[in-house]
This record gives C-alpha cells, sequence and structure tokens, in this order.
C-alpha cells in the first residue's frame, strides 16, 4: 500500500522515509550524499537529522505551508482537500519539476528512477487521491 504525503511524495518509496522507518543509518548516510550532490543540504548536515517519521508538525519539510494547510484542515494530503490543486501546490509541483531538471545532470539512472517514483510524481499521486475521494462521495 502507498503512503501518499501531504504534498504528494510517495514515502513508501522514498529512500529518506524508509531508512528511517528501518533504523538504517547507512543508507542514510547514502540518502544524505545524493541530498548533497544535489544542493539539498551541506556536507556538515547530520545524517541522522536526516531522518523522516512522515507528515508531522514538528518534522523539517520542503513544503511546510502545505503541510500545515493539510493539518490544519484535518487531512493526510492534499488531494483530499476540496479545493484541490491550489496556489500553493502549483508552487510546489513547480519546484518539484525544477529538481527532477535539477537532479538528471547528478544522478546515475538508478538514483533518477527512485527519485521519480518517490518525489516527481507528485500530481499524479494527489489527482488519484482526489479522484478516489470524488468517485466515493459519489
Amino acid at each position: 500500500m502507498n503512503i501518499i504525503g501531504v504534498c504528494g511524495d510517495n514515502c513508501s518509496l522514498c529512500p529518506r522515509y524508509l531508512a528511517s522507518q528501518n533504523g538504517d543509518v547507512k543508507e542514510l548516510e547514502e540518502v544524505k550524499e545524493l541530498w548533497v550532490r544535489l544542493g539539498l543540504r551541506d556536507p556538515a548536515f547530520p545524517p541522522q537529522d536526516m531522518a523522516c517519521y512522515g507528515c508531522k508538525p514538528e518534522n523539517n519539510c520542503a513544503y511546510s505551508e502545505v503541510r500545515a494547510c493539510a493539518c490544519g484542515k484535518g487531512i493526510k494530503n492534499c488531494g483530499l482537500c476540496q479545493v484541490y490543486p491550489c496556489e500553493l501546490l502549483h508552487a510546489v509541483f513547480e519546484k518539484s519539476e525544477k529538481l527532477r531538471s535539477h537532479a538528471v545532470r547528478f544522478c546515475t539512472p538508478k538514483e533518477m528512477d527512485a527519485l521519480h517514483k518517490a518525489f516527481f510524481c507528485k500530481r499524479q499521486n494527489l489527482d488519484r487521491v482526489h479522484f478516489d475521494r470524488d468517485k466515493a462521495n459519489k
């Protein structure tokens, strides 16, 4: 079963989330190395600070405004929102696309595949959740 985060990330395929769930420090170090290569983290950033346990208010998040909005509405992800997609999400989709374009230059095909499945299908993931929600409400 896929765990779709607030912003549409597929947490069940996210290397950071999976390493955190498994308590795998070596894997978390590898994720940190990738994030540093992509310019998302400073090399001095401690790998344990990369740990992610899902969309919780106390967690570090690139999309904290989106998370705060969803948490304030009591929904698990934005696909469940009545006003999906909103302006906040359009900015998320744009940022994600810029990261995808940037990552192509720094990642192996295997890394790109993993990133694509975890992060670069946000819109499709949330569209599916939204469609399923609408279908269930009919």
